[in-house]
């Protein structure tokens, strides 16, 4: 495992935990429309996060070429969100708060993965 790894697996791990709890939540607290925006939110989340992860590890190429077309497609992830929001905007325009903070998903995990960061006992440090 790549050093890091972990830490990715925690916020893809906490992104869904949070996803799958969110579903119930909206729908029985709202209604099921908005129960139906916040998981088109986080799956689109979910992409956007799996495609930063493979873009971001692909452009750690030692050729500025691939780095450049990995950055260009970079652009296609915020692409992903921008065509979801307006897409369920047109449909759904009164689920806009579900579905954005389906979106930002991936900010509450990094967030999440911080926090636990902030609070784990550090390693001891390797005898000389």
């Amino acid at each position: 495992m790549d050093e890091g790894e972990h830490h990715l697996r925690n916020i893809t791990r906490a992104m869904v935990i949070l996803g799958l709890a969110g579903l119930p939540l909206w729908g029985f607290l709202r209604s099921w429309t908005a129960a139906l925006a916040f998981g088109v939110g986080a799956l689109t989340s979910l992409v956007f996060w799996t495609l930063h992860r493979v873009l971001t590890a692909r452009m750690l190429t030692p050729s500025v070429r691939l780095r450049w077309l990995y950055g260009f497609l970079s652009l296609g992830k915020l692409a992903l969100i921008a065509l979801v929001l307006r897409g369920m905007m047109g449909r759904y325009p009164a689920e806009a708060l579900p579905l954005a903070i389906g979106v930002l998903l991936f900010v509450v995990g990094i967030l999440l993965e911080a926090l636990r960061l902030a609070f784990q006992k550090p390693e001891a440090a390797p005898p000389n």
